[in-house]
């Protein structure tokens, strides 16, 4: 039995620090564009296609994270030591967990571009509640992420140490 290495912890660290950075931008600009957009208070509800895309946004982001975001070819059998296969395993697991942030917030910067068209803070406020949430579920680099990304690089029945746990 083998144990993942000292850097599994440091990189999960790291890795949850740059998204809990990233997840904040997200409420920022929303305060930032309340000073754009709710000039006379927060306005009425928005009616029409402009919260209708929003929301088909969510969906499709949803949609893309949970049938294409946690896809990624198994680890190839290798003469390479524990340490590097763990090391590639964090380098993909990186790279994922930045596209699958970078679909849950396309949801809210579609939402910006909208609110300008429907002349409408509550645009934003629907993105916000939207893309927040979704970016918790799909690409917070949390347990449940860990564990359905290293199912997917074990599938060649290579460990993948990213999960931190004992591995045979």
């Amino acid at each position: 039995m083998s144990t993942p290495s000292a850097a599994t912890p440091a990189a999960r660290q790291s890795l949850t620090m740059v998204c809990a950075t990233m997840a904040a931008a997200i409420p920022l600009m929303t305060v930032v564009l309340w000073f754009v957009l709710a000039t006379d208070g927060i306005g009425e509800f928005p009616t029409g296609w402009p919260v209708l895309v929003v929301l088909a946004a969510a969906v499709g982001a949803y949609s893309i994270c949970e049938l294409a975001g946690f896809r990624t070819p198994p680890l190839a059998h290798s003469a390479r030591s524990s340490a590097e296969i763990e090391a590639d395993s964090w380098r993909r697991f990186t790279a994922s967990t930045f596209t699958r942030f970078a679909v849950c917030e396309a949801v809210f910067l579609i939402s910006v571009a909208l609110s300008f068209v429907a002349d409408s803070f509550w645009v934003v406020l629907i993105g916000a509640a939207l893309a927040l949430p979704l970016f918790f579920w799909e690409a917070w680099p949390g347990e449940r992420n860990q564990r359905r990304f290293a199912a997917a690089l074990e599938s060649g029945g290579i460990p993948s140490y990213l999960t931190g746990r004992l591995q045979d």
